[in-house]
């Protein structure tokens, strides 16, 4: 299994494993305080995020035990991994559900050209039947006639 540091080192990043949004200074402190959150929200590192890309492609469902070694390798919480897999599959559902509706998009056009195509070949043949044989008219309709007249004793 990679570890993270092998891939951190690798890249030569000198990074911290977070980063944490800025916030301007508004002079508003009681609010600040009054809506202080325990912990701020933490972005994963580009290392991070490639790490976890790596390993999702190797197996998209999360372990337990998976989880955990990841979460200490990266210096983030299970949970934070356990999130990030599970987003990260919702956005592989939809990629794949609009590859599928391509391929069946392009299916649908090709057989619906090859109908369309049938159609046109079908009243061309009859036409061309119709035109060299004006006999074939009245046999159709007289053979009609006669299959209406058997079916109706």
């Amino acid at each position: 299994m990679m570890s993270f540091e092998d891939v951190h080192q690798a890249n030569g990043s000198t990074r911290p494993f977070f980063r944490s949004f800025d916030h301007e200074d508004n002079g508003d402190d009681d609010l600040d305080e009054y809506f202080h959150q325990p912990e701020k929200k933490r972005r994963l590192t580009v290392d991070q995020v490639q790490f976890l890309e790596k390993s999702f492609e190797l197996e998209n469902k999360l372990e337990p035990e998976r989880k955990i070694q990841l979460a200490k390798d990266l210096g983030l919480q299970p949970r934070q991994v356990a999130i990030w897999f599970q987003n990260r599959r919702a956005r592989w559902k939809t990629k794949q559900l609009e590859k599928d509706y391509d391929v069946l998009q392009s299916s649908y056009n090709s057989l619906k050209a090859d109908y369309d195509n049938l159609l046109k070949e079908k009243e061309k043949l009859k036409a061309e039947v119709n035109k060299h044989h004006p006999f074939f008219r009245e046999f159709n309709i007289l053979a009609a006639i006669r299959i209406s007249s058997i079916e109706g004793k």
